[in-house]
């Protein structure tokens, strides 16, 4: 994917722009008004942009990095081929570069995935929330797939929601630093974070598209548990309690698993809606990356295709999450019965056990997280 040039920022400048600061392009000025992320390439931050008077979000790339900077440009140069508003990938505006900074303006998003689940206490999302994203997500991967292209870097932080108090759940794909062609990935890269990786990645195997269903699978699991589905800390304790749940080659753990779950999990969806949620999830999340669903057939799957859910008011259920997001706080118990990720990313956690220790362990909401341990930008 690249290899870091050798200096740090003790060596010389990477990074010396500030709030109140203007950035010039060939059309527009920016202000940057207040930084919003920051990650191993450089910062986002809002701008306001002086000729419009709209606000932006500008990625603005460490003057010692600006080949990230190149490498994301050339990304968007192949998605300029899709529309990205019907696809649900964040809209690429310009690219310019000041002084030595190489810059990308974007459309101004509101909150990512992970951001919002923290905010109401990580609880379980309802599984029709988790539909509408599920199937804005699918589309975004079948039209990257359509083109050849791998985001290689699905995770919670990566998926924005658009502006979670006017269209609840209207979301978008951000990030595609990372993003490879199919045709240049090869066996033994390392790609994706942990708790998101899929196995053939750790093992080393031939890659392709299928690496980003399995991860956005994890986010499904994340949104509807509250926490990762999968540990953070090493590979080998991914590829542990993959075979632990799923098998090697098949197993019935992962079923029971959502069984189990669901009985602590009180969202009034009925067990048919849990059914076909946790039958997309399973073909997400197939071990063999040959037969792991493609994007155009799961957006025919059941659970993307439902019209309706049992006991589901979607004006209450959205007033609900606005309201958490807010600032409510509700205390919620979930039943789990395998490790949580470490510290290392940003997820939920608490003291676990072994899965064969135990019989089921309660983990409460409100915990300590803290940010992934990648090389994405948020």
């Amino acid at each position: 994917m690249g290899n870091i040039p050798k200096g740090s920022c003790e060596e010389k400048p990477c990074f010396t722009i500030k709030e109140d600061d203007f950035l010039f392009s060939k059309k527009h000025e920016y202000k940057v008004q207040k930084f919003l992320g920051e990650g191993t390439f450089g910062k986002v931050a809002q701008c306001l942009n002086s000729d419009t008077m709209k606000q932006m979000a500008v990625k603005i790339v460490r003057n010692d990095l600006d080949w990230a900077g190149r490498r994301e440009l050339a990304m968007f140069d192949q998605l300029k081929k899709l529309d990205q508003d019907k696809n649900n990938l964040v809209r690429f505006i310009e690219h310019f570069k000041h002084k030595r900074y190489v810059c990308l303006a974007f459309e101004l998003l509101d909150i990512d995935l992970f951001t919002f689940m923290e905010k109401r206490d990580f609880e379980p999302m309802h599984v029709c929330d988790i539909q509408s994203i599920t199937q804005q997500m699918l589309v975004a991967l079948n039209a990257l797939k359509s083109i050849g292209l791998v985001h290689t870097d699905i995770k919670p932080d990566n998926i924005m929601l658009v502006d979670h108090k006017l269209h609840p759940l209207r979301v978008k794909l951000i990030d595609f630093g990372l993003a490879s062609k199919v045709s240049e990935l090869w066996c033994g890269c390392t790609i994706q974070p942990y708790g998101y990786r899929a196995p053939e990645v750790i093992l080393g195997l031939p890659l392709n598209e299928a690496i980003d269903m399995w991860s956005l699978g994890c986010v499904l699991a994340f949104m509807y548990l509250g926490r990762n589905l999968y540990p953070s800390q090493s590979e080998y304790d991914i590829m542990r309690f993959i075979v632990q749940m799923q098998g090697q080659p098949k197993n019935d753990l992962l079923e029971s698993f959502f069984h189990r779950c669901t009985k602590s999990i009180k969202d009034g969806s009925s067990s048919k809606d849990r059914q076909a949620f946790s039958s997309l999830l399973k073909n997400m999340l197939n071990v063999d990356s040959e037969k792991r669903i493609t994007p155009s057939k799961a957006l025919q799957h059941s659970f993307i295709s439902r019209k309706q859910f049992s006991h589901y008011s979607k004006q209450s259920q959205m007033e609900q999450s606005t309201n958490k997001v807010a600032g409510g706080r509700k205390k919620i118990t979930i039943r789990l019965d395998f490790p949580p990720s470490s510290d290392d990313e940003r997820t939920a956690s608490t003291n676990y056990k072994t899965p064969a220790a135990v019989d089921s362990i309660n983990g409460t909401t409100g915990k300590k997280n803290s940010k992934s341990s990648d090389n994405s930008l948020t």
